[in-house]
């Protein structure tokens, strides 16, 4: 089909992206002025009425949410010969998949990607908001570095969640069955049926076991995510997405072989299988990841400081972004010879000391002041009576004959 010329009110400039179900508009708003991008999806019947049913769950998720690292969805309606659309904040840059597929990041603008990309993702869990789709296609980076979390098509609240999985699978009872009859069954009906939502790449076990997802599922592909653009490998390698899955439910993580240690044991507990195993809180996480990243002590003191920022205004527990005394030694080791660790150096906060109160310290001043003066004036007083009584005496002596040959005359 060829492009429309207007969706809704907006005027569509050009295609920026193509899908295998819909296109990706770049459009100018007529009222506001401002360019958007706008997501069509090109379906018919039940596929039509599942997608608009997910881009007003995005745009009511996006009402809740203002944060500088999501998207923000301006508006959502129906083409007739189109199908839906969703007009949403136009972000120019690239998604962080073609980051990983380019290796275009080094390893701190990646971790200042993940920081960011926590931020949005911390935002959404405190609303009780749960994204399900955690993914690095689902991650916008701008040419100014800005990170943004997009696509909370498939997002839950907390409250409206069922307490039992939506399509749970039985495990296996016969003793002919195995956990691989198991894995292989699961994976072919996932692949098969389009049953599940989401990405069973980043997918924790417990979401493709049919598990609606929670904070910890979130957490488990935000370090899938993270692991990939570190390593630039899935942590659950395989031919084909059967393959993936079937590793995901089977195997533990496929650690590089030139990964540090500590790396790989922050990475085997984010993405341990069980959710109790994994870290409590996403902060927590990009903590100990940073902690555990080979390089100059420097970059990493660095990336402490961003990591205790947050730019939606909330409050952070400085405590736990204090930079730790070993990087702040290696960092003056190494900043002798490195002009860059220097820099960094300079550039941490100084603590700065209160001045005094300038009327206290004027008053006391003066006071102490008025107290010298005053002990000047008795000393003062005291020589002037004692030079008074020598001229008196000297008076008396210079006197005293006429004084006597007055007295002798009369």
């Amino acid at each position: 089909m060829a492009d429309p010329r207007t969706i809704g009110r907006y005027q569509v400039l050009r295609p920026i992206g193509q899908g295998g179900m819909g296109t990706v508009y770049l459009a100018e708003d007529p009222l506001l002025k401002r360019r958007v991008a706008i997501k069509v999806v090109r379906v018919t019947g039940t596929a039509r009425h599942q997608a608009m049913l997910r881009f007003r769950r995005e745009a009511e998720i996006s009402a809740q949410l203002n944060h500088p690292n999501l998207v923000t969805i301006f508006d959502v309606g129906v083409e007739e010969d189109l199908g839906p659309f969703l007009a949403m904040e136009y972000v120019e840059g690239k998604s962080l998949g073609k980051h990983i597929k380019e290796k275009s990041l080094d390893q701190e603008a990646a971790a200042r990607v993940l920081i960011q990309a926590m931020r949005a993702l911390r935002a959404a869990h405190r609303r009780a908001i749960v994204h399900r789709d955690v993914k690095p296609e689902n991650i916008l980076l701008s040419e100014e570095g800005r990170a943004k979390l997009m696509d909370f098509g498939i997002a839950r609240t907390m409250g409206h969640m069922s307490l039992s999985p939506e399509r749970p699978l039985e495990e296996p009872s016969t003793p002919e069955s195995t956990e691989a009859d198991y894995a292989q069954t699961l994976a072919l009906r996932l692949t098969v049926t389009g049953d599940f939502l989401g990405s069973p790449a980043y997918a924790p076990p417990e979401v493709l076991k049919g598990s609606e997802g929670t904070p910890a599922s979130d957490r488990y592909s935000f370090a899938a995510t993270a692991f990939e653009l570190l390593t630039n490998q899935l942590p659950h390698p395989g031919g084909g997405l059967t393959e993936i899955i079937i590793h995901i439910l089977q195997e533990p993580i496929a650690i590089p072989r030139d990964l540090p240690p500590r790396m790989a044991a922050v990475f085997q507990r984010a993405l341990s299988l069980d959710p109790d195993d994994r870290y409590t809180t996403l902060p927590e996480f990009m903590e100990e990841l940073i902690d555990a990243l080979p390089g100059p002590a420097g970059m990493r003191a660095r990336l402490f400081a961003f990591l205790g920022q947050d730019e939606d205004g909330s409050s952070v527990s400085t405590a736990r972004f204090r930079i730790p005394a070993n990087l702040l030694r290696e960092g003056q080791d190494e900043g002798n010879s490195n002009p860059s660790e220097d820099r960094a150096r300079k550039s941490q906060p100084v603590k700065i000391s209160l001045a005094e109160d300038p009327v206290e310290s004027y008053l006391a001043n003066r006071k102490a002041s008025a107290e010298a003066g005053a002990e000047t004036t008795d000393w003062l007083r005291i020589l002037k009576w004692v030079a008074l009584l020598f001229l008196l005496l000297q008076l008396f002596w210079w006197m005293a004959p006429y004084l006597a040959q007055f007295q002798v005359g009369s």
